[in-house]
């Protein structure tokens, strides 16, 4: 435990130094002080907690109504999906995790694999944006990268500070900080990465003009956000908002948010935002970025709304020889059915999710 608080103080002098910049005046460099991060700008003091491992950075506008609500209902579901695992992870426990997930993400295709190749990353400086329980950040770090990841929750930037902690290979750090003001310099990332994230912010369009001012020219921006024309929202989401008069009541992003993600289980706060995206949209969201890529994927025979309709996939697959995957247990607390071929094959076109890369020129 030692080594690994003396391995993060290092870090975040170095980050102080050379890359972070106070939320609330701008200005930068912090000095490090025993419980704090002191701007010299403004004085404001950033929290240290030294034994988690995590600073908070925070603007006074990060606080207070919507934003609170986004961090009860993440907060809820960290709870729901990975506090029971983060009781009991041990180093070589956290290894074999991130060596199934991996695999996981293999058979599916998916953002951190596909789009991110991991032989790349060594020596890269890469910011992940919403880690939820920290396995992507961990798994970028196992291939060299210098990770740090940020996240307005603060159960989930201490999940992802403890397992940086124990992943061999690379750096890795994490910050309590809002993707809508974020607390680092212009120009510091080779990359920024979120896996369906950005569109459950109260204002996506300033985290992406975020991700863009952090980017170094010539970094690219590797996104999953979440695709309009698919068949969980056609087949799933706006029936649910019909059945359930959320449609109606509403705009778009709140009443998709109140029927997607879950329901809570330790509180009362429902999931306050989620946006869905044409590549129309998509393409205004992201005109700032040159070299545009879009790839869809991420379709399952229970994408729609027919009760039981998950359980009848997961059990007939079973039968058929495509049992549970235990690499779901690290990223959604559970083993996880990965897409056949034929789901794959339809998750080009109908999938939900849209796998992204944006360029900043040079």
């Amino acid at each position: 435990m030692g080594r690994l608080l003396t391995a993060w103080n290092d870090l975040l002098a170095r980050d102080a130094a050379q890359s972070l910049r106070c939320p609330v005046c701008r200005a930068a460099p912090l000095a490090v002080a025993a419980d704090a991060l002191v701007c010299a700008g403004c004085g404001a003091r950033h929290p240290l907690d030294r034994d988690r491992r995590v600073a908070a950075l925070f603007a006074a506008g990060s606080h207070g109504g919507l934003k609170d609500d986004i961090r009860a209902w993440w907060g809820d579901l960290y709870e729901q999906i990975y506090g029971p695992t983060d009781r009991s992870l041990t180093a070589a426990g956290l290894e074999a995790m991130l060596t199934e997930t991996e695999d996981l993400f293999r058979r599916r295709d998916l953002l951190p694999v596909v789009e991110m190749p991991l032989d790349r990353l060594r020596g890269k400086a890469v910011l992940e944006i919403g880690p939820g329980g920290g396995a992507h950040s961990c798994l970028f770090k196992r291939y060299g990268a210098s990770v740090t990841a940020v996240d307005i929750t603060p159960e989930r930037a201490i999940s992802t500070a403890l397992k940086l902690g124990l992943v061999e290979g690379g750096e890795g750090r994490a910050y309590n900080a809002d993707a809508e003001n974020l607390p680092f310099r212009d120009g510091t990332f080779d990359i920024v990465y979120s896996n369906g994230v950005l569109h459950h912010s109260q204002d996506t369009e300033k985290t992406i003009a975020e991700v863009f001012r952090v980017l170094k020219p010539g970094g690219k921006a590797v996104l999953m956000l979440y695709s309009r024309h698919s068949a969980i929202f056609w087949g799933t989401i706006v029936p649910l908002g019909l059945a359930t008069g959320e449609m109606f009541r509403w705009p778009e992003a709140q009443w998709v948010g109140r029927v997607t993600e879950g329901k809570p289980k330790h509180g009362q706060t429902r999931n306050p935002f989620t946006r869905i995206y044409s590549a129309s949209e998509l393409d205004r969201l992201l005109a700032a970025f040159g070299n545009r890529r879009y790839r869809k994927s991420s379709f399952q025979w229970d994408n729609f709304a027919i009760p039981r309709l998950t359980q009848i996939r997961r059990k007939m697959l079973g039968w058929l020889g495509y049992p549970a995957h235990p690499g779901g247990i690290l990223v959604y607390g559970s083993p996880f059915v990965p897409e056949t071929a034929s789901e794959r094959r339809l998750g080009r076109h109908i999938g939900f999710a849209w796998n992204i890369i944006a360029e900043k020129p040079e």
